[in-house]
């Protein structure tokens, strides 16, 4: 089962960071990361998300809800471009709101990969087998990103 905050003691397998205000996702992503090998860490709000990283837990890919109660999906990455820049290229945001301008300025803005919602577990699969590739690779080679 997934941690809700304290994550778990490191398992060597790839770390992810849920954050996400809606409870039915959040077993979502605990669900998904227990069928396929992830240990998943929820933050249920942007404060608590901030709490996570600002206690330096490193993670191989960030799950970004855009639309969050207080602390919102853009402040927490603009928090992480200032505070955590290395965890940045393993973002993707995840919105229902892919029609709002706000949400397509903040995905151009980040060049953030994104993933829809409602999404599938093979969306989501392979959304995070790229962005933990592309951390792999080479500095100098061309990102994979966009969406699923």
């Amino acid at each position: 089962m997934a941690s809700l905050i304290n994550p778990a003691l490191p398992t060597g397998r790839p770390r992810i960071l849920a954050i996400e205000d809606v409870a039915t996702i959040r077993r979502f992503y605990d669900r998904f990361g227990e069928a396929y090998g992830y240990d998943i860490t929820l933050a249920p709000t942007g404060t608590a998300a901030l709490s996570i990283l600002e206690s330096g837990q490193d993670f191989d890919v960030i799950l970004l809800d855009v639309r969050l109660p207080g602390v919102s999906g853009r402040a927490l990455w603009k928090t992480m471009e200032l505070t955590r820049p290395e965890l940045c290229p393993r973002v993707v945001m995840v919105t229902a709101d892919m029609m709002s301008e706000n949400t397509q300025q903040l995905v151009r803005d980040t060049g953030c990969p994104y993933l829809e919602k409602p999404f599938s577990t093979q969306q989501l699969e392979l959304m995070i087998r790229r962005v933990l590739e592309s951390e792999r690779r080479d500095p100098g080679e061309d990102r994979l990103f966009g969406g699923v």
